[in-house]
């Protein structure tokens, strides 16, 4: 199934703004603000990526970054959280294959009698 611009476009729309960037360093602020001709190019490579079968190793490399969630004793695990950062290119493609697996899903798993609910 051939990648289309729209995916690449709505993918952006729906990463969060205003978070830390992945291990490139490149904040998503950067691909909203971007040139139509950057979704383009992600386009082009997400359809590369899609016909070799693979993604390049460091869309799967994640930065894990631990973060204080301001309670009490910092010394405590329970007052921790982690976060993990992706390159905003692997973000990017992660968003579109998810959003093309929940649309499948919806069509073929879901029956009709479930939408009531």
């Amino acid at each position: 199934m051939p990648f289309i611009l729209p995916e690449s476009i709505r993918a952006v729309q729906q990463i969060s703004f205003g978070k830390a960037p992945g291990f490139d360093a490149i904040p998503p602020e950067v691909c909203k603000h971007s040139s139509p001709r950057l979704m383009v190019e992600f386009k082009t490579l997400f359809q590369e990526m899609w016909h070799q079968g693979q993604a390049p190793q460091d869309f799967k490399n994640e930065t894990i970054v631990h973060l204080y969630k301001r309670k009490e004793n910092r010394q405590l695990c329970d007052n921790h959280r982690g976060i993990s950062l992706l390159k905003i290119a692997g973000e990017l493609f992660t968003r579109i294959l998810i959003d093309r697996l929940i649309g499948h899903l919806e069509q073929v798993l879901v029956p009709e009698s479930q939408c009531g609910f």
